[in-house]
């Protein structure tokens, strides 16, 4: 083998190791990444499974942010709104 041919040898095998940890070290990486979209997708599948209404969402969240009797007033207001969507949505949807 030529001197030439031999260092090429060497360089590929070089880059072949470099390669190769960087690989090791993306799968790592990866691993991390999916284990925390793991725990998003844990949530939005529980909030899939129970099927909240966002008006409860919405008041849940409302209710750590706010004061008590300004959520209450905010939330009365929010249901009544969202049961009336509900009662035109079913109107709707019966005469067609």
């Amino acid at each position: 083998m030529t001197p030439r041919a031999a260092e090429f040898a060497r360089r590929r095998g070089v880059l072949q190791l470099r390669c190769t940890a960087q690989r090791i070290r993306l799968a790592g990486a990866l691993g991390a990444i999916e284990h925390d979209l793991h725990k998003v997708e844990r949530g939005f599948s529980m909030v899939k499974k129970f099927s909240w209404s966002p008006l409860i969402v919405t008041g849940g969240l409302l209710a750590l942010g706010l004061r008590a009797g300004r959520s209450a007033g905010l939330l009365s207001r929010a249901f009544l709104i969202f049961e009336t969507v509900q009662r035109i949505r079913r109107s709707l949807t019966k005469q067609e």
